[in-house]
């Protein structure tokens, strides 16, 4: 009988086309959902401040604010992702209205409750209509963050222009 020959290579370029796909954190980040150097004393005041911006967008309701804090209170030292850089969030609900993430630096860095990679200088939240969307501000979210010296940059980042431009990037 004649063996059956796959083509392997083909199947490969495929998987790596879908591995390399580009998540845009600029198709989910506004420039004004963006906040530089903003003060807080404390790990709930940068949490509210970044989701109070997508509440003023319309972006969210007050109640995910309110999810959020409750899995912040349980889960915080799990959404430090890297040192300095937190990624908070709830899961995706109906008091979202629009897929959408902010950012803030902070003046003064606070303590998330992470041995490893406290205290947190960077916040990005994320809210999400589902969980396919939530996975793609995730990935959106990690690519940028995996850029070289990407978190020396936002920091160094005076005003909320110079964040932009590195959101772009």
């Amino acid at each position: 009988g004649k063996s059956c020959k796959i083509d392997l290579s083909q199947k490969t370029q495929q998987e790596r086309k879908v591995r390399m796909k580009e998540y845009l954190v600029t198709e989910y980040l506004e420039k004004q959902s963006i906040a530089c150097a903003v003060s807080a004393q404390n790990w709930e005041e940068a949490s509210r401040q970044a989701a109070q911006i997508l509440i003023d967008k319309g972006a969210i309701r007050s109640e995910y604010l309110t999810r959020m804090m409750e899995k912040l209170e349980k889960e915080r030292s799990y959404m430090v992702l890297t040192s300095g850089v937190a990624v908070i969030h709830a899961r995706p609900g109906e008091d979202v209205c629009k897929n959408s993430i902010s950012l803030l630096t902070l003046k003064q860095p606070v303590e998330f409750g992470n041995a490893n990679y406290d205290p947190v200088a960077v916040v990005f939240m994320l809210a999400a209509t589902d969980d396919n969307s939530h996975i793609r501000l995730m990935m959106a979210v990690a690519q940028k963050l995996s850029q070289p010296d990407i978190k020396e940059k936002m920091l160094a980042a005076k005003e909320i222009e110079e964040l932009w431009t590195l959101m772009q990037d």
